[in-house]
């Protein structure tokens, strides 16, 4: 944990997994701020960002597929994990309340999922996957049901995923290892202007609250504006 005001590690680090930690998403649950991580064994742990301590038991352990990505949101009012596993294509969803997994695991992917995100659309919650089949999804998590087709346009593995909002609409930015990052409405499920191309595969992406872009591609960062 870091203070971003002082930008100096707030106590000793939070240790419990026994492999590389993959991902990692914050969340509040009863009015208690909580973080979710999974690790390269496929164990995801709960900790009370307040003691610092873990919370109960992982709500998965040791599965055969390392955790890839895990993002946080509420359904129904309720406080909810997304996590993927790599191989087999398997998107579960976790009621961060009562630590119990909400239904059957997602599949529709034909590839490891690699990367997640969650966000509204029409006032509605959404998880958006990207996979190594190079296609992307959006999901309904009221329903449990893929909106409409796959996302397609990226030539490789999806492994970078974000949502926001750019001049009014909710969209998804997807990068990928064929260097290029696009970006989608999430209303009409088509892009939302050309594909980004860049010098490096991309890894990583998120959208500020005021609509521009971060790419992490190589070594280098960049920030750029959609207006």
């Amino acid at each position: 944990m870091w203070d971003l005001t002082t930008g100096q590690p707030v106590g000793e680090p939070l240790h419990e997994h026994t492999h590389w930690v993959r991902a990692v998403a914050t969340a509040v649950v009863d009015g208690c701020p909580v973080a979710v991580t999974g690790d390269y064994d496929g164990t995801v742990w709960v900790w009370d960002l307040t003691t610092r301590e873990q919370i109960g038991e992982p709500l998965q352990e040791r599965f055969r597929s390392d955790v890839e990505a895990v993002a946080t949101g509420v359904v129904d009012g309720r406080p909810v994990a997304v996590t993927l596993t790599d191989g087999g294509g398997m998107v579960r969803v976790w009621d961060l309340a009562t630590r119990e997994q909400i239904g059957e695991p997602l599949r529709t992917h034909t590839g490891s999922v690699y990367g997640v995100a969650m966000g509204v659309v029409d006032g509605g919650p959404v998880a958006v996957t990207g996979s190594h089949d190079g296609t992307v999804r959006v999901w309904d998590l009221t329903t449990r049901q893929p909106i409409g087709e796959p996302l397609t346009g990226h030539t490789d593995s999806v492994g970078a995923v974000a949502t926001g909002v750019v001049d009014g609409r909710p969209v998804a930015v997807t990068g990928s290892v064929d260097k290029t990052v696009r970006v989608w409405d999430l209303t009409t499920g088509w892009p939302a202007g050309p594909e980004l191309v860049f010098p490096a595969e991309v890894y990583a992406v998120a959208v500020t609250s005021d609509g521009r872009l971060v790419v992490g591609f190589g070594h280098e960062v960049a920030v750029l504006s959609r207006r």
